[in-house]
């Protein structure tokens, strides 16, 4: 008869055996343990507010975000979209985090789930001669999961966000994060799922016209230890989840 686990300890021995080129073992730190709480230490990174830059200054030299529409977009990339789009100073947002827990199988990652709520409240500024001014629109967010990875020196290396458990969830059509607000906004043309044709080729277009605010970051800016091939709204890389 076959055994389940529920408690990671993985009696049936199903866990494979792990490959030295993925990305997520370079994660692991050689089988390193932190020294700090890494649940505590997320808290108070989520915690900090985006406008005082000091999320920011807890990114390591070779920090990578990845969401499913948009990265791998490096620290410096990351910045200038941020302050492209300010969605910020356009939305009153409150993420509603909660259910922090460490992975068992990564001492140095946290998950944590987010439910976002927001109000179109003022301009929202898309490039230089593109702009939304305030509708009064509330975005219900469907549940979505972050995972946080830190390095041992206590920096953030590795952020995969709003990823949806259930995209039924909310008014924004499975849209969660920056997309789900954008959506509130009224931008309803980005459909907002990884694989999209018609998302991966905006994404492209826009990437022709100069200028700060990109979907993932110059190749030759991407952190050598993150081996995905994927971009943006491609599909996962077959590499790495086959």
């Amino acid at each position: 008869s076959g055994e389940v686990s529920i408690f990671g300890t993985d009696p049936a021995g199903l866990t494979p055996p792990p490959s030295s080129d993925h990305f997520f073992e370079y994660l692991k730190f050689g089988g390193t343990t932190p020294d700090f709480d890494v649940i505590e230490k997320t808290k108070a990174y989520v915690n900090l507010d985006p406008a005082t830059g000091k999320a920011s200054d807890l990114w390591a030299e070779d920090y990578v975000l990845r969401g499913p529409m948009i990265g791998p977009l490096t620290r410096k990339d990351l910045t200038e979209t941020q302050q492209t789009l300010d969605l910020a100073s356009a939305f009153d947002i409150d993420r509603n985090p909660f259910g922090f827990t460490a992975d068992p199988e990564n001492p140095y990652r946290c998950f944590f789930f987010e439910r976002w709520r927001a109000k179109h409240s003022g301009t929202v500024k898309l490039g230089a001669y593109y702009s939304i001014e305030a509708t009064g629109n509330v975005m219900d967010g469907p549940t979505q999961v972050t995972s946080i990875v830190w390095n041992p020196e206590g920096k953030v290396v590795y952020e995969a966000v709003a990823n949806t458990v259930d995209r039924h969830e909310g008014n924004t059509q499975g849209k969660a994060a920056v997309f789900g607000l954008l959506h509130t906004a009224g931008i309803k043309t980005i459909q907002g799922y990884p694989g999209s044709l018609v998302d991966r080729i905006q994404q492209r277009l826009v990437h022709l016209i100069p200028g700060p605010g990109r979907s993932w970051s110059l190749e030759e800016n991407i952190p050598k230890w993150y081996k995905s091939k994927s971009r943006g709204a491609d599909p996962a890389d077959p590499d790495f989840s086959n």
